[in-house]
């Protein structure tokens, strides 16, 4: 009797304490334990976050950050990049980071992925139920044209293939690849992973010294669904180093950054080839980017086969999809002194009351040799014209062969609708062009594809003092032909 009484009364023990017992082993690690409070060094305090990130990832938990305010850091030789749990709040940490040894991310966090055959019959219809690994669960379907979407960049000597990303539930796909699969000139490479945990980054910043020799980049993601990177600050000075990718993210869905600012980019100055990104993306479908700064030598965003992106209240010198791209909508953002960039891109491209500040709104970029059709809409937006820039909608021309893939040997240039411009222009400005079809003129004598309607209304005029110029919009720079008739309807705001 008195037995079973004790082993009643011990069960109940261990069930009133068992969730404390619980909370106590997921209690989060602390890089105090793990060997910063007694190191000295910058290689020293480097290891003691590598060791702390490593252990809480074993162990499932987070990592505290808290009393951690700002740390120098000195990347040693052969130095990993730390990896990330599913939850990291830095809680506000700085860190000023020299790297001497190699390029890379100082986070990040990957899924393992898997090939899989793929029949492209499959993969427009978006029902993967036919395929037993993916019948059943949540996965992540990676595609890889392996036949060149553009064989040759012109000016650059490399081939472009497209990707796409397809998020699978119980064997349905919840969205689209960005042009079809099932075409004769379509080779599938695929792969596949099961969903992780959402990963959520937030309260950093990273100060990228002056003097390193190698790159640091702050932040690398690659396959993973549901990513949020919130409160993070990079800086980096004035250097010749190029190639920069700060926060690079792949093969990802639902990616949302909130309050990033980017001071900064390595890409390079005064040479031929200079080019670095603040923000490299490649494959990503539903992008969010909200209350974004950033400015670099050479542009901040470098994108490539990103489908439905969406930028709110940014303030950036440059968006581009470099190549292979479908939906993009920009809100209340300010756009400065360079382009927004699109090639191969499908849908439409939105502008809901942004500001164009000396930039060119959007620039169709010839080198791919793809003019896909895709339609431009703007709608309450502000265009700060100078004599440099002049022009709505950039179409840079060369006189190439036809593509090689028989889905991009129409030229098509997009459509165009405004309803509310106000457009600001110093008396030296006398044209506004909607088209300016530039480089080898004897392009616009052959008839483009795709485009039918320019329609603009409600467009008002303005000197940078206020008052009312002149009306001076105009078509096109240069007279151009299509195939289908075009229907023009220019309105000003009286």
């Amino acid at each position: 009797m008195e037995r079973r009484l004790f082993s009643a009364l011990l069960v109940l023990l261990l069930c009133t304490f068992a969730p404390c017992m619980n909370a106590w082993s997921q209690a989060p690690f602390s890089p105090f334990n793990y060997g910063l409070d007694s190191a000295t060094t910058g290689e020293e305090r480097y290891w003691a976050l590598y060791r702390t990130h490593v252990a809480a990832l074993e162990a499932g938990v987070d990592v505290d950050y808290s009393g951690v305010d700002t740390l120098h850091l000195t990347m040693p030789p052969q130095w990993k990049s730390i990896p990330l749990g599913s939850h990291t709040d830095f809680r506000g940490l700085v860190l000023f980071v020299e790297n001497h040894s190699h390029d890379g991310a100082l986070f990040s966090r990957s899924a393992q992925t898997q090939s899989i055959d793929m029949p492209k019959s499959v993969i427009d219809g978006g029902d993967f139920r036919s395929i037993p690994q993916l019948a059943k669960g949540h996965y992540l379907l990676i595609l890889r044209d392996e036949h060149p979407w553009v064989a040759e960049r012109l000016g650059y000597g490399y081939p472009h293939y497209r990707s796409d990303i397809i998020l699978i539930q119980e064997g349905r796909g919840l969205n689209q690849p960005i042009a079809p699969y099932n075409t004769d000139s379509t080779l599938v490479k695929a792969s596949y992973t099961p969903l992780q945990a959402p990963v959520s980054v937030s309260n950093l910043t990273l100060h990228r010294v002056v003097g390193c020799t190698k790159k640091t980049y702050c932040i690398s993601l690659h396959n993973l669904d549901d990513i949020t990177l919130s409160h993070i600050h990079i800086t980096t000075p004035r250097s010749t180093m190029i190639a920069d990718g700060a926060i690079s993210i792949g093969n990802c869905t639902h990616v949302t950054l909130r309050h990033i600012t980017v001071d900064g980019t390595y890409s390079g100055y005064g040479r031929s080839r200079n080019y670095g990104y603040a923000f490299s993306m490649n494959n990503i479908w539903h992008s969010t980017f909200e209350d974004v700064v950033a400015n670099g030598n050479w542009g901040v965003f470098g994108t490539n086969n990103l489908s439905n992106t969406t930028l709110i209240r940014c303030d950036v010198n440059r968006f581009d999809i470099h190549c292979y791209g479908r939906d993009a909508r920009l809100v209340n953002c300010v756009l400065r002194q360079k382009q927004t960039q699109f090639s191969s891109m499908y849908g439409t491209v939105e502008f809901d009351s942004c500001l164009f500040a000396d930039c060119i709104p959007v620039r169709v970029r010839s080198s791919f040799n793809a003019y896909t059709p895709f339609d431009i809409v703007m709608r309450n937006c502000t265009f700060e014209a100078t004599l440099r820039h002049h022009a709505l909608v950039n179409m840079m021309l060369l006189d190439t062969n036809l593509n090689r893939r028989p889905e991009l040997r129409q030229k098509c240039w997009p459509n165009l609708t405004i309803d509310g411009l106000t457009v600001i222009a110093p008396i030296t400005v006398r044209h506004l062009y909607l088209y300016d079809p530039t480089g080898t003129r004897s392009e616009c004598r052959k008839p483009v594809h795709h485009i039918e309607q320019v329609n603009v209304k409600g467009v008002r005029v303005k000197r940078p003092n206020g008052k009312l110029a002149p009306h001076l919009i105009e078509l096109t720079s240069y007279p151009f032909a299509t195939v289908n008739p075009m229907k023009v309807d220019i309105r000003y705001q009286e």
